[in-house]
């Protein structure tokens, strides 16, 4: 047998499609042991709040947990918690639920399907139910568990915050699915003397005010640094786990040029870590994605898995109602109080954006609550995107969401514009993004500069390009700065004009249908023509151009104007 074959043949299997703990263990899959992290929780807390993103490890978190309570040790033979800790591994009765029930239409809906799934578990159990209420039905499933085993239930609810996340963009039904679950948590609280021990998982945390004001005896772990890496990679797993598989990986990305063909280990490493890495929960260590790192050891290239692999409803449905917060977000201080915002009507995208992991914490600082000299410190986090994988599809993931874009005219940008600014084709380049600013659903959102520079931010990455937005200059900062190739650059400067702020004037009695038009059109010449050398002003200025003439690259320099939603100039200007 030759020795690649022999390293195949021992080589654990990575777990791509969704393995439970049992799975994971008996059949030879990699594991990244968390029962330190398990052991330590249970201990501590009876009733226990996760929040991490979809696709890192949650649900198999809850499968662990459900496996360690069951008392099956031989699971656990070589992990932490089976040779490290004293852990007696007493069986419990284990009751799991997924709250992800998709057919939801009202309050009383989603209270007759929790109902279901409550006499589901006492049929599977034994136990005979015979109530109506929650308050009810939990106790006589939880008391008759107790008295029957001895001891308390275990308690495993995943995607707890469904219900209300998959009708974001209907509030009321949002809001009736949250009083619901409010009601159900409450009833869980009722009842904790027969709970070992509960664990709620999610992504979101704006559905958690139901646990704040109802049941508040659960501990949210979420942001506390001792459970940083209970989900996810740290680099030592990276290295720990993957390291057989480093040298095949490295010899197909330089087969492949997408890395030096005099690349080590520790380069492929750092590459990694630039486009997996960043995920921080206040651990003294980032955390890598995982759903992205397994992906990239089965397919041997860098690429963005975990954005591409779907997101959760109710982003999609938040940045459609608004847009600009969700594309350029305000990456400010916010308080802990801020993050844990739950007001569905008021929701921040920051505190969002953070939660469903597109943004991370970069910094904590303290301070002074108030203007009155003895106020307590009061902790503030900043935000940034964790690493190169959101990046490269942050813009352009929520630009089409938002905007809907005809991906036809998208295609045209893509094959035509590179030509059209090589060329310094002003009406090529005016053909091509009056098309798309025709085609995109943006009636519904205010007009402005701001949202402008979106949209043509949004678009030029959806159709592929290398973009800069706010691309630094001697003197300021450019709007756009796109990339064409290692050495040529196209500076752009957008300005926009308001058609509705002049179409009064045009409204006189008495004035012909041909004489509004040309009068109109005439406007219309003089505010674009405007525009432009506000532009091309801004450009000279300013001097855009200067660092990339510095960086020796050929620059192109472009001014644009938008007038109204679907009127566009151009006009190239020599640097």
């Amino acid at each position: 047998m030759s020795k690649r074959k022999t390293q195949e043949s021992v080589l654990k299997k990575l777990p791509l499609t969704d393995e439970s703990f049992r799975e994971i263990i008996q059949g030879n899959y990699l594991y990244a042991d968390k029962t330190k992290y398990i052991h330590t929780m249970i201990g501590k807390y009876k009733c226990c709040f996760l929040s991490r993103p979809r696709r890192f490890g949650k649900t198999l978190l809850l499968k662990t947990v459900e496996e360690l309570f069951r008392g099956n040790r031989e699971l656990f033979k070589g992990l932490w918690i089976g040779s490290k800790s004293d852990y007696a591994f007493d069986i419990h009765p284990v009751l799991r639920f997924n709250m992800a029930y998709a057919e939801i239409y009202s309050g009383n809906d989603l209270v007759d399907r929790i109902k279901r799934e409550l006499s589901k578990a006492a049929k599977l159990e034994g136990v005979t139910i015979s109530a109506n209420s929650f308050d009810e039905m939990l106790y006589e499933l939880l008391y008759g568990l107790h008295k029957m085993h001895g001891v308390g239930s275990v308690v495993l609810i995943d995607e707890y915050d469904a219900p209300v996340t998959r009708h974001i963009s209907d509030m009321r039904l949002a809001s009736a699915c949250r009083d619901v679950l409010h009601d159900f948590y409450t009833a869980l609280k009722t009842n904790i003397d027969y709970i070992r021990f509960s664990l709620v998982t999610g992504i979101t945390r704006f559905a958690m005010t139901s646990m704040d004001s109802g049941p508040n005896n659960f501990k949210d772990i979420s942001l506390l640094p001792e459970f940083a890496g209970i989900c996810g990679f740290t680099t030592g797993d990276l290295e720990l786990l993957f390291k057989d598989r480093f040298k095949e990986t490295l010899d197909s990305l330089k087969l492949n040029r997408e890395i030096a063909w005099n690349a080590k280990s520790e380069g492929l490493k750092a590459k990694i870590l630039q486009w997996y890495d960043g995920y921080n929960w206040l651990g003294k260590k980032h955390v890598l994605n995982p759903y992205s790192i397994l992906n990239f050891f089965d397919e041997k290239q860098f690429a963005s898995y975990w954005p591409l692999s779907g997101q959760p409803s109710h982003l999609s449905a938040l940045v459609k109602a608004n847009p600009l917060e969700y594309i350029q977000p305000r990456l400010i201080s916010y308080t802990a109080k801020e993050i844990r915002k739950s007001e569905l009507a008021t929701l921040k995208a920051v505190p969002v954006l953070f939660h469903s992991g597109y943004l991370t914490i970069d910094s904590v600082a303290f301070e002074k609550a108030g203007s009155k000299e003895n106020a307590t410190p009061e902790k503030k986090y900043t935000f940034r995107i964790p690493n190169a994988e959101v990046d490269q599809d942050f813009v352009a993931m929520f630009f089409k969401d938002a905007f809907e874009p005809d991906y036809e005219y998208l295609s045209d940008l893509t094959d035509n514009l590179p030509n059209a600014l090589l060329d310094k084709d002003h009406i090529e380049v005016v053909r091509l993004f009056h098309n798309l600013l025709s085609s995109i659903s943006s009636e519904q959102h205010a007009a402005s500069e701001q949202l402008y520079h979106a949209v043509l931010h949004g678009s030029l990455l959806a159709a592929g390009f290398e973009v800069q937005s706010q691309g630094s200059g001697a003197r300021g900062r450019s709007d756009i700065a796109l990339s064409l190739n290692d050495k040529i650059r196209v500076v752009m400067e957008l300005k926009y004009c308001n058609r509705n702020m002049s179409t009064g004037k045009l409204a006189k009695t008495g004035t012909s249908r041909a004489e509004k038009e040309r009068a109109e059109k005439s406007l219309s010449d003089r505010q674009l023509s405007a525009a432009l050398n506000k532009g091309e002003k801004a450009i000279r200025e300013k001097d855009y151009a200067a660092p990339y003439r510095a960086a020796r690259c050929e620059v192109i320099c472009l001014a644009l104007a938008i007038r109204g939603r679907d009127e566009v100039a151009a006009r190239f200007i020599e640097p």
